[in-house]
């Protein structure tokens, strides 16, 4: 709770959620006027410095947070206003055509189904983050083991077991740095073991009304190969793109 006025005449107002933007390449906080959050028939946010945002006195109940602005495309994300309690949650911006795509990253434009959301990550298993212990199904909390100085809060990863079953799964926050256990948005759908397993960094994107699309993969060689997977008429598509030598992939998944 936050008091705003003068000490004759104060308006009392009740904190509701606090959202932090992010690059989603750099995992660093997206500051000033570069990107704006909002959610459409409230008041708008209150800025910080550090580049938080901080919704009040919005009504219990579920809600979509939009977020564009600048190198970023529009992303959104729901989240549910709880009573009494006042979430925290990071939204990671992704790139969008006019973003300056360092050379050493990986370019990727192509053609979809219009509107269709496109998913990429890497083929190869060794690039993946490991579970500290087994997964069970209906957990909110798992412990992942990954470098020193990745930042994955608000990220989107996939879970892959060792017959290829798995599942998306987006960080919410962190739960225990010491521990490295990561609260997810969602419950598991499934189980899985510390042996075998392994755990994904995921791009993402929406093509838009014509179809195109553009994302940027923040690691790879030429020749190596990536997962692309789309929905098609409430059916999972799964192709396989391959980097050239100049790091740019053009993908038609129509």
């Amino acid at each position: 709770m936050e008091w705003f006025g003068t000490p004759s005449r104060r308006m009392v107002m009740k904190l509701s959620l606090t959202v932090q933007l992010t690059d989603d390449l750099t995992g660093l906080p997206v500051t000033g006027s570069n990107a704006r959050v909002w959610i459409e028939g409230q008041k708008p946010p209150i800025r910080k410095a550090d580049g938080r945002s901080i919704f009040v006195d919005l009504p219990v109940g579920e809600c979509t947070l939009n977020a564009e602005g600048g190198f970023y495309s529009r992303t959104e994300v729901s989240c549910r206003i709880a009573e009494g309690r006042a979430e925290s949650i990071t939204i990671r911006l992704l790139p969008n055509r006019q973003y300056p795509v360092p050379a050493d990253l990986v370019r990727v434009e192509g053609k979809a189904e219009s509107d269709t959301v496109i998913r990429v990550y890497s083929a190869d298993r060794n690039v993946g983050y490991k579970l500290l212990s087994d997964a069970e199904k209906g957990n909110t909390v798992i412990g992942i083991y990954h470098g020193a100085g990745i930042n994955l809060e608000g990220g989107l990863l996939k879970i892959l077991s060792s017959d290829d079953n798995g599942e998306y799964i987006r960080i919410k926050a962190t739960e225990n740095e010491e521990r490295s256990e990561y609260l997810l948005s969602e419950k598991l759908d499934a189980g899985y073991p510390k042996i075998g397993t392994v755990i994904v960094p995921v791009s993402e994107c929406k093509a838009d009304a014509d179809g195109n699309f553009m994302m940027i993969l923040k690691n790879g060689k030429p020749g190596t190969q990536f997962i692309c997977e789309y929905k098609k008429k409430k059916k999972t598509i799964r192709k396989t793109i391959e980097l050239s030598e100049t790091n740019y992939i053009k993908a038609d998944l129509t």
